[in-house]
């Protein structure tokens, strides 16, 4: 039922996104007030989406702070206004929890088509200093999870039962290459529902192709 309603529902979304919207200019796209990240963290949160927030290639941290602070603000904001049903009590007491999978160690070696910035070691940051950097930026340390390793080695149901992960509101994919997106893409298929928001920072590399990086991945993902 979920793949017939990912096939239905967003396989057309992304044939149009392909037509009409325009490639991103740069970073700061995404972030800030008027980026996709807030957007979306405005969206689950007055939606009561109920779930965790997981970023597959967290680099130096950018985007991730930017959407721990999106989050926690429209939160904080819709809190105010003191609504008591049953399922919002439930959305209340159960807030996301903030997930960054990456190696740590840039991006991954192959033999597969890729742009010169995509060489193995790529946007390498260490673990520690990642974490530092979100420290610095007035991120909650004990409401974030790092889950380190390529993603052969790490996505895998042994991981979700580690992390007691089970659904996921919104998610940031920044893999860069197809063979790093598919594994998150397979990961994902049961924690995504009604109302998950997922983000793909490089859909538009590779001259915007459907045949090659996180839009061929995801493709192949819908139509299985």
């Amino acid at each position: 039922m979920l793949k017939d309603f990912l096939r239905k529902v967003l396989l057309p979304i992304r044939r149009l996104a392909g037509k009409f919207i325009l490639p991103p200019g740069g970073t700061y796209t995404y972030i800030g007030r008027h980026g996709c990240i807030h957007a979306a963290s405005s969206f689950i949160t007055w939606n009561q989406i109920e779930g965790d927030y997981l970023e597959f290639g967290v680099w130096e941290g950018a985007s991730f702070i930017a959407a721990y602070h999106a989050v926690r603000d429209q939160r904080r904001r819709h809190l105010t206004y003191g609504y008591d049903t049953a399922d919002y009590r439930r959305w209340k007491d159960n807030p996301p929890r903030f997930m960054a999978f990456d190696s740590f160690a840039g991006l991954p070696g192959g033999a597969g088509e890729r742009h010169v910035d995509y060489h193995r070691g790529a946007y390498q940051c260490p673990e520690d200093r990642f974490k530092v950097n979100l420290k610095n930026q007035g991120v909650d340390l004990s409401a974030v999870l790092t889950v380190p390793g390529f993603y052969d080695k790490t996505l895998n149901a042994d991981t979700k039962a580690k992390l007691g992960l089970r659904k996921a509101a919104m998610v940031m994919i920044d893999c860069d290459l197809y063979e790093s997106t598919m594994p998150v893409l397979d990961f994902l298929t049961d924690l995504v529902g009604q109302g998950t928001i997922i983000i793909f920072d490089d859909w538009f590399r590779f001259r915007g192709s459907p045949e090659h990086g996180e839009q061929r991945a995801c493709r192949e993902w819908l139509a299985k």
